[in-house]
Formats: structure tokens, sequence, C-alpha cells
């Protein structure tokens, strides 16, 4: 008996293995990033939010920071306002941007 023609068997065969290898390259890149991602994500729970403010370039800026239970380091920073220093209402200004900083701090501990 005389063997068929076995070229499309070699290329179902072929793209069979590039497809097995594309598959185990999606799981592989898909699992390293889904771990980076569980590394980082608790990092990010952790912390306490506090207010401040700080002079940049003639504007004090008023924020509400999320840093580590330490304080050393700032996991997250929501600007509420950017007051120029040279501004006539610069006090009222200032003391309802920090009002304003407080009250977004209970927000955002009471939504963790």
């Amino acid at each position: 008996m005389p063997v068929a023609d076995n070229g499309t068997v070699a290329m179902l065969e072929g793209l069979l293995v590039v497809g097995i290898f594309g598959v185990l390259l999606y799981l592989a890149i898909r699992a390293l990033s889904t771990r980076q991602v569980q590394e980082l994500h608790p990092a990010v729970k952790i912390g306490r939010w506090r207010t401040a403010h700080y002079d940049v370039d003639g504007h004090t800026k008023v924020v509400v920071q999320k840093v580590t239970p330490a304080g050393t380091h700032v996991l997250d920073e929501h600007v509420i306002a950017e007051i120029p220093v040279t501004d006539p209402d610069y006090d009222e200004l200032f003391m309802t941007a920090m009002a304003t900083a407080r009250q977004r701090k209970a927000i955002f501990e009471t939504e963790e």
C-alpha cells in the first residue's frame, strides 16, 4: 500500500506544536504578571491617611496622603488645592482647603 502525502499531517502537527507553545507562553506571562500585582497590592492597602501641605514654586499644595505605617514613604496622594502664596485671601483659602482635606481623609478611612 502506498503511503499518502504526509505534508498535510506534518503541517497540522507543526501548528499544534506552535499552538501549545503559545498557550504555555501566555500562561507563564499571565502567572508572572498576576504575582507582581499580588505583591504590590497589599503594600497599597497597608498604610494610614494623613493631611499635609507643602510649598512648590510659590504655591502651597494641600493634600491627603496615604503613607506607610512608619510615615516614611508616600503610597498615594490626592491634591485638594493649590494656593498661590501671594493670594490676598491665602489664609481663608488655606483653612478651607485643610478642612476639605480632613473631610476627605475621613472618607478615605471609612472606605478601607
